[in-house]
């Protein structure tokens, strides 16, 4: 074997097949179960996930049993809750206190089910309650009382009101179930190719959700999005954002939110997500936050248009500015991604076990030869011991 043959990163190296979802970064689209996501950011979330998790968008009777189960499951039992509650009082960022709790969340089944299997239905359960618990640990660093279980069916409504305590508008459920939708699946991403690096060993599907959201948490992956945000609070205003990017550039800095390595053109979820934050950006602070991202994205175009492939805003670019409106703080962003994520997570789960192989690839050693402890040191160890 020689250097030649290491990919790091396993970029372009085909690991496995999946039905769940192209990424067709030629051209710049996605798909989820062969449908475009242009296409279906216009359905309920609940009827997305049905495709990711099950391979068909549902008829009108089955999306009311999936929103009828999410709501049953998505209560979180009283002794699970009051643990979350303790945990997260340690004040660790919500990525981390969710990634531990994330086992125990499938304990107390509620008495609907709808997975097809026992790891399956584990997986939903936990997605299921990601949204409760994602509460739970808002009120509890808030050091407020949680808010009560809303009554409503629709899952970005329920979310939203849970987190918040408002009853989100009309518009502001379909902008945030739009988001969940296009956090859904996305490929052999890291969290998603983590989550089947797990279960290859056959441990049990909570197992391998925590390790995804451990992997998710990076701010290489998901955790751009807060990353993306703060650094648009770091510049400022929008004329300091070309200065800002040419020190980026010269010092190595990473612009958090720019480039994506599947896209060799803008990454089609960044174009709605962009688009949906112009609209939902109405407060000052909200619209100044989106222009000096824009600027940003602008200089750093123009700054790096003589490499070979130019590097443009991905999902977390933008996505600040849109959870911001919605009333969800940049501390939860990550958080948000994960309760959409984990129904995807639990696809691949699935998939992954139906013709399982472990996962465990090579590497190629670059250390010393094979060798053996010099005479006189040995000598002096075996003196030693006497």
């Amino acid at each position: 074997m020689t250097a030649a043959q290491v990919h790091k990163g396993l970029e372009g190296v085909i690991v496995d097949t999946t039905s769940t979802s192209l990424v067709d970064g030629e051209a710049g689209a996605l798909y989820y179960r062969g449908y475009p996501i242009e296409t279906l950011v216009q359905y309920r979330f609940a009827e997305v996930l049905h495709l990711i998790v099950f391979g068909e968008l549902p008829d009108a009777r089955r999306l009311g049993e999936v929103e009828e189960y999410l709501w049953q499951a998505g209560r979180l039992p009283a002794e699970i809750a009051a643990t979350l509650r303790a945990l997260a009082r340690n004040g660790a960022h919500p990525m981390a206190t969710l990634q531990a709790i994330a086992p125990l969340l499938a304990l107390e089944p509620p008495l609907q089910r709808i997975g097809r299997s026992d790891a399956e239905e584990e997986g939903l359960i936990i997605a299921a309650r990601l949204p409760a618990a994602i509460a739970q640990i808002h009120s509890s660093l808030e050091d407020h009382a949680p808010h009560a279980y809303p009554a409503s069916r629709r899952y970005g409504e329920r979310y939203l009101q849970l987190l918040t305590g408002h009853a989100p508008s009309a518009d502001a459920i379909d902008a945030f179930e739009t988001l969940q939708i296009l956090q859904l699946d996305h490929g052999f991403n890291a969290s998603t190719f983590t989550a089947r690096v797990v279960t290859s060993t056959l441990a049990p599907t909570p197992s391998a959700l925590s390790a995804a959201m451990g992997a998710l948490y990076g701010p290489l992956h998901g955790a751009a999005d807060q990353g993306a945000l703060e650094m648009a609070l770091e510049v400022g205003e929008p004329q300091h954002a070309r200065a800002f990017v040419a020190n980026c550039l010269a010092t190595g800095r990473k612009v958090l939110g720019m480039g994506h390595r599947e896209y060799r053109v803008v990454d089609p979820r960044a174009k709605i997500l962009k688009a949906l934050a112009e609209r939902s950006a109405v407060e000052f602070s909200h619209r100044r936050l989106l222009n000096t991202l824009s600027a940003v994205e602008t200089a750093f175009v123009e700054q790096t248009s003589s490499k070979k492939r130019p590097l443009r805003a991905n999902m977390e670019f933008y996505k600040g500015v849109l959870c911001l409106s919605l009333g969800i703080a940049k501390e939860y962003f990550t958080a948000t991604f994960a309760a959409s994520r984990a129904f995807g997570w639990v696809a691949h789960i699935v998939e992954q076990r139906q013709d399982n192989r472990i996962i465990r690839p090579s590497a190629l050693y670059i250390g010393p030869a094979p060798r053996q402890p010099e005479e006189d040191i040995g000598h002096e160890k075996a003196q030693s011991q006497r």
